[in-house]
């Protein structure tokens, strides 16, 4: 058993986000009123075990934890809040990075392909890049598909040629990188293959270990893990919508009516992930739910060991109705 009052010094840099307001439109993106225990249970998904605890015995929670905290008051935990970094941001927050995002995407795409006059600060995200830094061991395994009439053999697995590499959200024209996903399932889903067709599936294992930027599940970091990250709080708070941004533009599928042009933004972040001399970049399956994939620079460090054949024997669609 751990006394709440002891909580306290852990937690007080939570409390320290908040203030009152009438609604949490900036941190939640709706214009309704939210206590800090509904708060953190939204903001922060896995910072409670909300299968075992509802909503009112957090409440009670955060309330006992507070009281050990120097600011305490009571209407504090009995009204609206709202993170007050994002009511009054200081200069360069994350609205000034998610701007020149947008200025350098439409740059990249319509004016200048090279020298650029709306460059995004490569310094800045550079340093955050290195905080998102996580390390898959040797011995990880990895899966590719390809579509294929009949099993395709190890050397087949890889990334493709370079006259045959065409544009993808991480890889320019001409430049392969090797996509592989976190399991059979998710690149199946990644490869969209269709009913009675084909498919070789590769397992790929690293046989060094790789350094990879994540830009998965960043809306899933708890505020103790951002701090691991040597993350300030109010600075990740700034900093978390850029990073959604980037990790929803990775994660879209790739189709045949894109215009290549829309790649060329991500095409450029990745080309500077690479360059710093990180071996990969990990972002969500848009086609997968939980699943990931990674876009490998440095496909030395992993080894194709098996392909198997499989045939689409069944599909099932899941149809939700979207109100008109």
């Amino acid at each position: 058993m751990i006394n709440c009052g002891e909580l306290s010094i852990a937690f007080e840099q939570i409390f320290d986000l908040y203030v009152l307001n009438g609604d949490a439109y900036k941190s939640l993106g709706h214009k309704t009123p939210v206590m800090i225990h509904e708060h953190m249970i939204n903001y922060w998904p896995g910072l409670f075990d909300t299968k075992s605890l509802k909503s009112n015995m957090i409440k009670q929670l955060v309330n006992q934890i507070g009281r050990g905290w120097g600011k305490y008051n009571d209407e504090f935990f009995e009204s609206p809040v709202e993170f007050g970094v994002l009511l009054n941001p200081p200069a360069g927050n994350s609205e000034d990075l998610l701007l020149q995002w947008d200025k350098f995407s439409e740059e990249i795409k319509s004016k200048n392909r090279f020298l650029f006059g709306e460059e995004i600060d490569k310094d800045i995200l550079g340093t955050y890049f290195e905080q998102l830094v996580f390390t898959h061991p040797a011995g990880m395994s990895f899966h590719r598909a390809r579509i294929s009439d009949s099993t395709l053999p190890l050397d087949q697995m890889g990334k493709p040629p370079h006259k045959y590499c065409t544009p993808g959200r991480a890889n320019p024209v001409g430049i392969p990188y090797l996509y592989v996903s976190d399991s059979i399932e998710t690149t199946l889903y990644e490869t969209r293959v269709a009913l009675h067709q084909g498919i070789s599936v590769g397992k790929f294992i690293t046989k060094d270990t790789i350094n990879v930027v994540s830009l998965r599940n960043i809306a899933e970091y708890g505020p103790f893990e951002i701090r691991d990250r040597a993350f300030d709080l109010e600075e990740f708070t700034l900093i978390r919508p850029y990073f959604q941004r980037l990790e929803q533009e990775l994660s879209k599928p790739v189709s045949k009516e894109d215009i290549h042009l829309d790649y060329l933004p991500t095409q450029y972040l990745c080309e500077f992930i690479k360059s710093l001399g990180f071996d990969a970049v990990e972002y969500k399956s848009a086609m997968h739910p939980n699943g990931y994939n990674l876009a490998i620079f440095n496909d030395s460090k992993l080894e194709c060991i098996d392909s198997v054949f499989y045939r689409v024997r069944n599909l099932t669609y899941d149809l939700q109705s979207i109100p008109s």
